[in-house]
């Protein structure tokens, strides 16, 4: 049966949307400023004292955020900072939701986009349940994979890198279609294929070589490992999927070991910015790394089948010269 807006009013959100920043408030003895540091954190506009923008679920969910954070479990600030993140999630994960099951229909009944979008706000109450579930299974699954790799990690390197910079030591790359600007301008309608196509190849051989999608950047993805023979099995397979694949641009790649610090589940720091300045100059088909990196893969400390051969240097926006190095199997 097809669903209404009202429905999923009742299915989401508990229930009407009958209260206001002045109540909540009153009920869990804060203040309005509260209630709408909660509701912006969670990436909603700030309404007015007495708007009715809110339900007893929402309700529900700010009494045990407030308690939270009056009980000193955490503050103020790790607070927003995993409402923000639980919120940001949420919107990227809905649109992708919502935009698969569009493309489904499209699919396989032969709708146009319009008429699909109708058909999935009719039917979506049907796949709340299932996906709400995926979700949380999908959640457990990854927290439970962070924490041990976490757990090892401390394990294996005690207080030795206290005073480190940054504190994760990551191999990580970006690895981007050649020419991608100027094709996507005669693609039209075949462009958002080319894209799913790409993102699909790379998210499946970076996982099956030990590696993480840390985000997709349209024509470009950012990869990580843990280790350095991991990252060398993740940058060489993906390379040599993608560039088995017709349907696909050619691609380039950058490959490097180095300190990082994670923000918002994102990495940052000068080897990030290096490896984006790398795959910018790196000829088709082939990986770049450091002169630090190389030195390792060189030493062997990445396994046995990998070589190195230096490239000329470069002058890159934002880091200097630089001496690349390029990376490939060793088939000897």
């Amino acid at each position: 049966m097809p669903s209404t807006i009202s429905d999923y009013e009742d299915c989401l959100l508990g229930g009407p949307v009958n209260l206001s920043a002045q109540d909540l408030a009153a009920r869990t003895s804060t203040t309005v400023q509260m209630v709408n540091d909660f509701w912006s954190a969670m990436g909603f506009r700030t309404v007015a004292p007495d708007e009715k923008a809110f339900t007893v679920r929402d309700l529900d969910a700010y009494q045990r955020w407030s308690a939270l954070v009056e009980s000193g479990d955490i503050d103020e600030a790790t607070s927003r900072s995993l409402l923000r993140a639980h919120s940001h999630l949420a919107d990227r994960l809905g649109l992708w939701q919502v935009e698969a099951l569009v493309e489904d229909a499209m699919r396989r009944h032969g709708l146009d986009d319009t008429t699909a979008r109708i058909y999935v706000l009719d039917h979506m109450r049907e796949r709340v349940e299932i996906l709400q579930e995926a979700f949380t299974h999908a959640w457990q699954r990854q927290l439970e994979a962070l924490l041990t790799r976490t757990f090892n990690e401390v394990s294996r390197r005690g207080h030795v890198d206290a005073k480190k910079r940054f504190p994760l030591t990551r191999s990580l790359g970006f690895v981007d279609m050649v020419s991608y600007t100027s094709t996507s301008t005669i693609l039209g309608g075949r462009l958002p294929d080319l894209i799913g196509r790409f993102e699909d190849a790379c998210r499946f051989a970076v996982t099956e070589a030990g590696g993480r999608v840390v985000k997709m950047i349209g024509d470009a993805v950012l990869f990580i490992a843990d280790d350095l023979e991991t990252g060398l099995e993740v940058v060489t397979s993906l390379i040599d999927r993608l560039q088995a694949d017709d349907e696909i641009l050619p691609v380039r790649a950058s490959f490097v070991r180095g300190d990082v610090f994670s923000r918002s589940g994102d990495v940052f720091g000068p080897t990030v910015n290096l490896a984006a300045r790398l795959v910018g100059i790196a000829p088709e088909g082939k990986i770049l790394t450091d002169a630090s990196t190389a030195a390792a893969i060189g030493a062997g400390k990445g396994g046995a089948g990998y070589m190195v051969d230096e490239f000329p240097p470069a002058e890159l926006r934002g880091v200097g010269t630089v001496l690349p190095y390029l990376v490939s199997r060793r088939f000897d």
